[in-house]
């Protein structure tokens, strides 16, 4: 059997995304990795191995993980499910690595996606705000400051992320694909200096959907 991911899929309990989880084994910290799951398929999703399992909810905070710390270069595998829909995922992720794998509707299937980001611009006065782009059918997504048309990240890809340290402020943002809104106003609320945060756009049923998060590691 695989290992999984995580040491809290290694036993038989089903936990909330974000409940307090052992640490895998990362070996020396400046070989750490970061790994997390994201639910962007607007229905509960699960990802097993065997018996365990960790559930992510549709909506809100619980449909994204912490950044688990994981051994990098190591191969590291698990299964997702939404519903019926089934699919496997595998990532190697070099030190330094944040790893989303993003779990996404297709049909009535699912499809994995998994992005890379390697911070390289920590600034312990600065807040460091992305934008990761989950829809494929958007060529060129961006991030504005909402109703100052102020670009914070622009031609962001399908399947890829862009990021920039910003001034400490409250934050609403706007999600620009191909020039124009996508999704609702963002509100990241008052933003601290050092923290991390993802603005998500991704696919919907009926239309486009934006979120953030703050990128918290475990």
């Amino acid at each position: 059997m695989k290992k999984l991911i995580f040491a809290c899929l290694t036993s038989a309990l089903t936990l909330a995304a974000h409940a307090d989880n052992p640490l895998y084994e990362t070996g020396p910290a400046q070989d750490s990795s970061f790994v997390r799951f994201l639910n962007a398929s607007e229905d509960k999703a699960n990802v097993v191995n065997g018996a365990a399992k960790v559930a992510l909810a549709a909506q809100g905070d619980g449909r994204v993980s912490r950044f688990y710390p994981v051994k990098a270069g190591a191969k590291l595998a698990a299964n997702v499910q939404v519903g019926n829909a089934k699919a496997a995922v595998e990532v190697v992720a070099k030190p330094g690595e944040f790893v989303t794998i993003a779990i996404v509707s297709n049909g009535a299937g699912i499809d994995t996606v998994v992005v890379k980001d390697t911070p390289t611009d920590f600034n312990a006065s600065k807040a460091s705000v992305a934008l990761l782009n989950l829809d494929k059918s958007c060529n060129a997504a961006g991030l504005n400051v909402a109703e100052k048309n102020t670009a914070i990240v622009e031609a962001v890809k399908p399947a890829s992320l862009q990021r920039r340290l910003v001034n400490p402020i409250g934050l609403k943002t706007q999600v620009m694909c191909d020039a124009k809104d996508a999704g609702k106003v963002v509100d990241l609320g008052q933003l601290q200096p050092g923290e991390r945060y993802s603005v998500v756009l991704m696919p919907g049923k009926k239309a486009r959907q934006t979120f953030f998060v703050r990128d918290s590691t475990s």
